[in-house]
């Protein structure tokens, strides 16, 4: 245990990355205090010893009942400084906030701590964390304004550092100290403002999931209403949380009026009359207390600024002060005028300093308030406060006892997850710089965006990226472009870590697990969003997913190709996950749930014919062979089988006496769309035998009863027959009324199909099928009329196999496997 010169150590309270708070006894007073003492780490550097001693020189500056008071400041036998404060058993008002409290107390306290935050005014400072935490009560029960830690001093000494302290808390800040502008005397009025919404209502006005909700709703939210049973506390909360400073309470004793008008009963009951602090005469110096302030009567110890540890074991009450405002409402009745006078806020600082003040703040404050914002969100220990109530023999707190204060994770500690994250920021007193004859230095703050990017490339070390919420490395970055918008390197290292999980993406087995990869492709785009420098990364992504959702598009289509309309339904329900909606995935899933089914069309290869199902386990193809569909053939194979000795082709099947006609030239009008004509059933056959050579499937001439049952002698001029053109051309009698306009063949497709989709079986031209006509074969079956057929003619009839007709084409089948098997 250290070893401190007049004083018996106790026990320790708490611990922070500046200073160990020990409950100790002042041997020549015989009286406990809170006992301060530097951390050695620090104690070697001027900087942090000056900073140590000028916080507690702060305090004793501040010699008031309801603010914590500093009694001694020396240095120990191992050059450690030190100072003694005010011990408070009382329990904080948060914790009577919990417990429930009547009008009567609240008034009793707001009057108290605008009594105190008054007379901090009038002497230069602003208090900037008024919480019902730093609200601890004394054992004669008077409330006392602590942790001045982080309080603004237009006058004190050359430097100070951030180590140990907190910017505030979000839920009672301002709004001008939230966006990190230079603020006054009114951000502690706005917070006083909070404290009275709390205790009326049971919670803060503004609450969030973190500090950056909670100060956007303190900047832009308006104040909520109260309910109606509390309904005259408004008015006195609209002002003093004003959203401009200028429409507040411009003091703490307006506040106090305000406060007797709301609730004057109360007020006079609990306060009694309340006289303003005098600020110090203009000129006159403010001396700091020393060693000379030993004997200064009242209570002894402080609560810290530092996180605190457990406290130590109870001990027995300190004595009670001689001020009439330390006294209960009746002492402080009875006292009268007795009272110090009300602050003058004008004599607040003397003229000579208003200047240099004015150009301090606007440098120290912004910086100083981004700096907080900083610290809330990185990374928070829960420890017991340094001044709470202490614990009985037991080792269980009272019901009084303060709840343990949140402070940020001492320097010394590693954060969250092992890290060890820099907390110390040094920040330069610009008013002592200029008063020494210095210059004011343009950045009064170790650059709070270099600490940002350093712990946020701390936690990319530590894989720390996105969780956990608030102290990652992407919130930290987001943070320092809040802070100062567009920096190119918390720009690039959000890149860096958009980019970390486009690398892991890539390293996983997108068909093992594909959730997985689809996350880290997910959070990778989320992450590249927030950075225009991460736009490569993002069009790596939709790069990434496009070709993977294109792999699967083209693994459905092979399987739909094959048959298997599982694997396409597998191969699609994977593509889905990678592109929800997708237009061609839904086209892509209509099609293989249609696999097999009646009126399923499909094709086997590139300009091989078009093909559908019209039955359990039959396909046809939809039309008849075209012109160009056959010349592919033809040169492909057909001339080297057939050139030389192409049949002759009859002439709507008359006598072919010297004919010269062939499916090239098969003396009717034709192009490429039309069906070809003047082949005989060897070419049919050899046709259909090149295309199942080509596709790998068995097709086939058609047999006479596949094509029967969709002839329908019914269509008539619904398809092209026998018709007025015809009779026109060819000077012929009979035929059908009606004219479709073609005396020949017409393009196929050109009349409406049968049902499951089939074209021109019941005209056009008539097809050879594979069925025989007679024992020998020599003539085969052809099926459906032709343009040359009238209706009511047969549709089914023998025809020379070595014969072709110029009415006579062809039509391909294809017979499907059973379902399950394999594909045809």
């Amino acid at each position: 245990m250290i070893e401190v010169q007049g004083y018996t150590i106790l026990g320790q309270i708490g611990k922070g990355g500046m200073a160990t708070v020990y409950r100790a006894r002042q041997v020549l007073l015989d009286r406990e205090v809170a006992l301060k003492v530097m951390s050695p780490q620090l104690a070697t550097d001027p900087i942090y010893a000056q900073r140590f001693l000028q916080e507690a020189r702060m305090l004793a500056a501040l010699n008031h009942p309801n603010i914590v008071q500093v009694f001694d400041i020396g240095e120990t036998p191992s050059g450690l400084n030190y100072f003694s404060m005010q011990l408070l058993t009382g329990g904080d008002f948060g914790s009577r906030l919990a417990d429930g409290m009547s009008e009567a107390e609240l008034v009793r306290v707001l009057a108290s701590v605008a009594q105190a935050l008054s007379f901090a005014h009038a002497r230069g400072y602003v208090h900037r964390d008024v919480t019902p935490a730093n609200i601890l009560f004394d054992s004669h029960d008077q409330p006392v304004l602590t942790d001045f830690g982080i309080a603004r001093a237009l006058a004190n000494t050359s430097r100070i550092t951030s180590a140990g302290l907190s910017i505030g808390t979000s839920q009672y800040m301002s709004p001008e100290q939230a966006r990190g502008v230079e603020v006054d005397h009114r951000s502690d009025i706005y917070s006083l403002g909070v404290l009275t919404y709390e205790a009326v209502v049971g919670h803060p006005p503004f609450e969030g999931d973190d500090g950056f909700a909670v100060a956007f709703s303190h900047v832009h939210d308006p104040v909520p209403r109260l309910p109606p049973e509390a309904a005259r506390w408004q008015p006195l909360i609209d002002r003093a949380m004003a959203k401009d400073p200028d429409g507040r309470f411009p003091d703490c004793a307006a506040f106090i009026e305000a406060l007797a008008d709301t609730a004057p009963d109360e007020f006079k009951d609990a306060v009694g009359p309340v006289a303003p602090v005098v600020a110090p005469p203009p000129g006159k110096p403010r001396a700091p207390r020393d060693a000379s302030a030993r004997e200064r009567d009242g209570a002894a110890g402080v609560k810290s600024g530092e996180p605190a540890a457990a406290p130590a074991p109870a001990a027995s009450a300190p004595a009670a002060s001689s001020s009439p405002a330390a006294a209960g409402p009746a002492a402080r009745s009875s006292a009268g005028s007795g009272s110090p006078p009300r602050p003058q806020q004008d004599e607040a600082l003397p003229a000579r300093w208003i200047p240099i003040a004015l150009a301090a703040g606007a440098v120290v404050c912004g910086v100083l308030l981004a700096l907080g914002i900083w610290q809330w969100m990185g990374g928070e220990e829960s420890s017991a406060p340094a001044t709470a109530s202490t614990r009985d023999a037991s080792g269980k707190a009272p019901t009084s006892a303060a709840p343990a204060p949140v402070r940020p994770a001492p320097a010394s500690q590693p954060g969250p997850g092992g890290i060890e994250e820099a907390e110390q920021v040094e920040l330069i007193d610009p008013l002592a710089a200029a008063e020494q004859g210095e210059p004011i230095p343009e950045h009064t703050v170790q650059d709070p965006i270099a600490q940002l990017l350093a712990m946020a490339a701390a936690n990319i070390r530590a894989q720390r990226y996105t969780t956990p919420p608030v102290t990652n490395a992407l919130d930290r970055y987001k943070l320092a472009l809040l802070i100062e918008p567009g920096n190119a390197d918390a720009q690039q290292g959000i890149a860096r870590v958009a980019s970390i999980y486009l690398e892991i993406a890539n390293g996983l087995d997108r068909d093992a697990d594909l959730q997985a990869w689809l996350d880290h492709l997910a959070k990778a785009e989320q992450v590249a969003a927030e950075s225009p420098a991460a736009r490569e990364i993002a069009a790596s992504v939709a790069s990434m997913r496009k070709a993977y959702l294109d792999q699967l598009l083209d693994q459905a289509r092979a399987a739909i190709s094959n048959w298997d309309r599982e694997a396409a339904l597998a191969a699609l329900d994977r593509a889905e996950k990678v592109s929800p909606g997708d237009g061609a995935i839904a086209s892509s899933r209509r099609i293989a749930q249609r696999v097999g089914t009646v009126g399923y069309v499909f094709r086997d290869g590139q300009n091989l014919p078009e093909m559908v199902v019209v039955g359990q386990r039959l396909a046809l193809s939809r039309s008849e062979i075209t012109v160009a569909e056959y010349k592919r053939y033809w040169s492909a194979s057909g001339k080297r089988r057939f050139g030389s000795s192409l049949p002759s082709c009859r002439n709507r099947e008359g006598p072919t006496l010297f004919s010269r006609r062939n499916f090239e030239n098969p003396d009717i009008p034709q192009d490429d769309s039309h069906p070809v004509v003047c082949l005989s059933y060897p070419m049919a056959e050899h046709f259909a035998a090149w295309v199942a050579e080509r596709s790998g499937k068995p097709y086939r001439l058609p047999r006479a009863d596949e094509l029967a049952g969709f002839v329908d002698d019914a269509m008539d001029c619904r398809s092209n027959i026998r018709d007025q053109s015809f009779a026109r051309s060819y000077s012929s009698r009979g035929g059908a009324s009606c004219d479709d306009g073609h005396a020949a063949t017409a393009p196929v497709r050109s009349f409406p199909a049968v049902a499951p989709g089939l074209f021109d079986v019941n005209g056009n031209v008539s097809e050879w099928t594979s069925d025989c006509a007679d024992n020998r074969c020599s003539d085969r079956i052809v099926i459906g009329r032709s343009f040359e057929l009238e209706s009511g003619r047969a549709s089914r009839r023998g025809f020379p196999a070595d014969t072709a007709s110029n009415t006579i084409g062809l039509r391909l089948a294809l017979e499907l496997p059973a379902r399950g098997s394999t594909a045809p």
